[in-house]
């Protein structure tokens, strides 16, 4: 090629810069993406009373499981919460009992290893059952948590009991 000439800049050429420059960054994103979206989830509190209240929103991460005391964690609502929520809901509670914690729940309080983590049985009548019904010990097994909301009216582990660990999504944050 001489100094005077050069290739021409025709559509078809500057689409085949773009696709060599552009694509690479394009995957990128696609994979980041991708990743994200199977790693993170949003779930949203939508309900009058806030069972973790002031938070509605929460950003459930399904790639952490390591489950620590007092940590928010999603899991689907199932049939322990059905038919009050829809069976495939995603729920956030606090974790407040590992394996092995003596649980104890009476009409007035619900304590872990001593330690109190929960007021009233609200919800017994709610329930059709007289809060007698729920108050009991319980040692929570090798392969269950036991969660809570932080309210009175939280539908929770005093009502269904421990909750298997392999139920869990994830740990959740609360955003807001």
């Amino acid at each position: 090629m001489s100094a005077g000439t050069h290739i021409a800049d025709t559509p078809a050429a500057r689409l085949a810069r773009t696709i060599r420059h552009g694509l690479p960054v394009l995957l990128l994103i696609l994979a980041s993406m991708l990743y994200l979206g199977t790693r993170y989830r949003i779930a949203i509190d939508d309900q009058v009373d806030k069972c973790l209240p002031p938070y509605t929103v929460f950003l459930v991460d399904r790639h952490d499981d390591a489950i620590a005391r007092d940590g928010l964690y999603a899991f689907p609502a199932g049939e322990r919460m059905a038919p009050f929520f829809p069976m495939q809901m995603q729920v956030v509670k606090r974790v407040v009992g590992l394996p092995g914690d003596t649980v104890s729940v009476t009409a007035q309080t619900t304590r872990v290893e001593g330690r109190t983590v929960g007021e009233g049985l609200d919800l017994a009548g709610t329930l059709g059952a007289p809060a007698a019904q729920f108050v009991r010990v319980v040692v929570v097994p090798a392969d269950a948590v036991w969660i809570m909301g932080a309210t009175r009216d939280s539908f929770d582990s005093r009502y269904w009991g421990p909750l298997p660990r392999q139920q869990i999504i994830g740990r959740a944050y609360a955003l807001f």
